[in-house]
C-alpha cells in the first residue's frame, strides 16, 4: 500500500479532526501543515527518512522551535490517523532561553495604551476583544462562544478535550460588554462579529492589533494574541465606553 499524501487522505484527515471535535482553527492549522509536508515531498511517498529530512528542512528555514514542533505534531498526528505510527519523529524540547523569550509580555502600561488608543480611534470592538482575551481564560477560537446569551448567563461554555467547561465572565467586563452590545444593537448571537455577522477572523485581528501597536507607539512584535493573553495588570483599564450609555 502506498504512503503518498493524496488529496483524499488529507480530506480523511480533516474529517478525523472534525470527529474528534477539534476547533475550526485547529483543523485549518493542521490541514495547512500537512499540505506543507505534501509540497515538501513533491510527489514522493512518505517514509521515516523523508520525515527526518522534513524535520531538518524546517530547521534550515530558520523557524522557531515551537513552530517546528507545531509542524511535526501535525505530521505525527496525520501518521497516526493513516495508521503509519512507525514514521513519526520526535519533537525536540523548547530550550529554556526560548521559553523565557516567549514569556516576555506586554507591560501593563503598554497594554493600557493599546486599549486607550483603540477607543480613541473608534475601534471599540478591538478594544473589547483585547480586554476579553486578557481577562478571560478564552482562546481566540472560543471567542465565538461569547454570545449575548452567554453574557446574560454570566459564563461561556467551551469544549476542550471532549469535556465541556464553563468560564465565568469577570464582573469587570460585564458592564462594558453590555454597553457594547447595546450600542451595536446585538440582541443575540456572537458578540464580536463582522458587519456581515461572521465571527471576527484571527488573521484580521492580528492585522488590526499590529496596526494598533503602530498607532499606540508599542513595539509591533508585541502585537500578538499570546502577548495580549499574558499581561499582568495592576488595574482594569477603563477609557470611555460609558460615553455610549
Amino acid at each position: 500500500m502506498s504512503t503518498h499524501i493524496t488529496k483524499n487522505r488529507i480530506l480523511d484527515f480533516t474529517v478525523s479532526l472534525k470527529i474528534r471535535q477539534k476547533s475550526p482553527n485547529t483543523i485549518t492549522s493542521y490541514t495547512t501543515n500537512i499540505q506543507k509536508l505534501e509540497l515538501f515531498l513533491g510527489g514522493s511517498e512518505l517514509t521515516k527518512e523523508q520525515m527526518m529530512s522534513y524535520k531538518q528542512w524546517l530547521y534550515s528555514q530558520g523557524f522557531k522551535q515551537r513552530t517546528i514542533n507545531a509542524y511535526l505534531a501535525a505530521a505525527n498526528y496525520f501518521c497516526d490517523v493513516m495508521g503509519w505510527p512507525e514514521m513519526k519523529v520526535a519533537l525536540d524540547p523548547v530550550s529554556e532561553d526560548n521559553i523565557v523569550q516567549d514569556k516576555k509580555q506586554i507591560s501593563s502600561a503598554s497594554y493600557k495604551k493599546l486599549v486607550y488608543t483603540a477607543i480613541q480611534n473608534n475601534k471599540e470592538r478591538l478594544a473589547m476583544m483585547i480586554q476579553v482575551l486578557c481577562h478571560m481564560d478564552l482562546r481566540f477560537c472560543e471567542l465565538e462562544k461569547l454570545t449575548a446569551e452567554a453574557l446574560e448567563a454570566g459564563w461561556v461554555e467551551v469544549t476542550r478535550k471532549n469535556r465541556k467547561k464553563r468560564i465565568k465572565i469577570p464582573n469587570i467586563l460585564v458592564e462594558d460588554l453590555n454597553i457594547y452590545i447595546k450600542h451595536e444593537h446585538i440582541t443575540s448571537g456572537v458578540i464580536f462579529r463582522t458587519s456581515k455577522g461572521s465571527p471576527v477572523d484571527r488573521s484580521n485581528f492580528r492585522k488590526d492589533i499590529k496596526k494598533l501597536c503602530i498607532l499606540a507607539g508599542v513595539e509591533e512584535e508585541l502585537g500578538s494574541i499570546q502577548h495580549v493573553k499574558h499581561v499582568v495588570l495592576d488595574e482594569y483599564p477603563y477609557y470611555g465606553l460609558k460615553r455610549w450609555k
